[in-house]
């Protein structure tokens, strides 16, 4: 109850401070999301493809989301956008396979945060190793409505460790990657690689580590929940 009240009282905050009302709708919607069970619980799956690996000084070139209801991926929910950077793609491309070229052709960075942020409200977000994607969210949020906002968050690492953990099971180097842990859980390689596909990636790598956690329902969501 006191944090919710404390997120509420954030929120009124953010949203007399946000300069861009497309933000402060999903910032307004932010406290009345419940998060409980996997089935009952709506997420929004996301993955950002980056010229680097510093917030600060690197730029999103590319956002992909897909939407998770009752327990199932919404396919027809699928976005990838392009992000108009302003650098080069540099050493990135040879693991996004983008060129400059690719890039020039995309949507300026607000026009893609005002598309992922009215998908996302009302919705908890999931990543795959989420630190480095929220630091570039936080970042360009700040930069375009002045305000960061709050975000629920679903790691398909930290949910994989705490599996390991309560199974008393080492982690080795390297195979707490995202293709790695796929073919541990017997879900299909892809070969390409880009923002949609790798957001599809981990909501199928969530659902086979949730089977896992609770095979007899729909698991708790709120152990696993972290918030920013």
């Amino acid at each position: 109850m006191f944090r919710r009240w404390r997120l509420k009282k954030r929120c009124r905050l953010l949203d007399r401070q946000c300069r861009q009302e497309d933000l402060g709708t999903y910032i307004r919607a932010c406290p009345a999301l419940a998060v409980d069970q996997l089935d009952n619980t709506p997420l929004i799956s996301v993955d950002l493809e980056l010229t680097g690996l510093d917030a600060k000084h690197n730029q999103i070139i590319a956002i992909g989301w897909t939407q998770v209801d009752h327990g199932r991926i919404r396919l027809g929910s699928n976005r990838h956008i392009m992000v108009n950077a302003q650098q080069s793609v540099g050493e990135s491309a040879a693991i996004h396979e983008l060129m400059d070229s690719d890039v020039a052709s995309g949507v300026p960075l607000e026009t893609g945060l005002k598309t992922l942020f009215e998908a996302a409200a009302g919705r908890a977000w999931l990543f795959h190793h989420a630190g480095l994607d929220l630091a570039f969210l936080r970042q360009a949020c700040l930069a375009w409505a002045g305000v960061s906002p709050p975000f629920a968050v679903l790691d398909t690492l930290h949910m994989e460790l705490a599996l390991r953990k309560r199974r008393d099971q080492p982690v080795k180097q390297g195979e707490l990657q995202l293709t790695t842990l796929r073919a541990r859980y017997n879900l299909p390689r892809y070969t390409a690689h880009n923002a949609l596909i790798d957001a599809c990636a981990t909501a199928e790598l969530m659902l086979a580590i949730a089977s896992k956690m609770d095979t007899s329902g729909s698991i708790r969501l709120k152990p696993h929940m972290r918030y920013f």
